[in-house]
């Protein structure tokens, strides 16, 4: 089954659900609901078998936002090591471009010197990077773009 993110609009708030029906409901797959249920960050009326799950507290358990995920304001990097939003040292920043449309903006942590990153779409990039001293670094280039062929290749000239 695809990883995907569970969809809470299926889930009606006036329907009770057993870990079979929630599964089905919200696309995931039932050990994954049963998961939920026993480290208790999904509550369940688990006196009884079949498992009741009401549809309310799917439905909350759903759209509520999840530990971990860090809003970023403008001028901040995710720091992966120190797990927190911060800004990079001395206000300074890279961004690389990955495609036409988006880019990597990356700097290093003050606290850890770890590298931080930011995907930044180049449109929005001077809202995005307020206060920061930006550098543009060259666009990689990937290995569809070319000129010579692979010398891996088994080919004859004729």
């Amino acid at each position: 089954m695809a990883r995907r993110r569970a969809s809470a609009r299926r889930v009606k708030i006036h329907h009770n659900y057993t870990v079979e029906e929630a599964a089905e409901a919200t696309g995931k797959h039932p050990h994954t609901i049963r998961r939920w249920i026993a480290t208790k960050v999904l509550p369940a009326l688990t006196e009884r078998r079949p498992h009741l799950i009401l549809g309310r507290v799917l439905h909350a358990f759903l759209t509520a936002p999840k530990p971990g995920m860090a809003r970023l304001n403008p001028g901040e990097c995710y720091c992966v090591k120190c797990r927190l939003p911060k800004r990079p040292a001395l206000d300074m920043a890279e961004f690389v471009p990955i495609s036409d449309r988006s880019g990597n903006l990356r700097g290093l942590c003050p606290d850890c010197e770890t590298l931080m990153h930011r995907r930044v779409s180049p449109a929005k990039l001077p809202e995005i990077s307020a206060g920061l001293d930006v550098t543009m670094a060259k666009a990689e280039r990937h290995l569809a773009g070319r000129v010579c062929p692979s010398p891996n290749v088994d080919s004859k000239e004729v």
